[in-house]
């Protein structure tokens, strides 16, 4: 038994505030820091969730990842991290597009 798109709840209209935080930072993506680490994820992926399908596939830079574990962070990756918060990039309805429910060929 397989998933269907019509077995994914996609969008929850009572979460809709009209803004997204789009990259923070330097980061393409939006680091979340974890009490053992942190990782990215990428919010143009995450777009469909809020009603804003992708209608070409994304670029392969964006979706590079992000993550780390603390006991390993020689780096100095959460401190990138934290600095990334300090400069938020959101976007708004008017820069996001129009909502759609159609699924694009290229989406899935």
């Amino acid at each position: 038994m397989s998933l269907t798109p019509a077995d994914i709840v996609w969008y929850n209209p009572t979460y809709d505030i009209g803004v997204i935080i789009d990259k923070c930072g330097e980061f393409p993506n939006v680091p979340l820091l974890g009490i053992r680490g942190g990782i990215s994820y990428n919010p143009t992926l995450a777009r469909r969730q809020f009603g804003y399908p992708m209608k070409n596939k994304p670029w392969n830079l964006s979706l590079a990842g992000e993550f780390y574990l603390n006991q390993e962070d020689s780096s100095g990756r959460r401190e990138k991290f934290e600095q990334a918060w300090r400069a938020i990039h959101r976007k708004d309805r008017n820069q996001l597009g129009k909502k759609s429910d159609i699924i694009h060929e290229s989406y899935t």
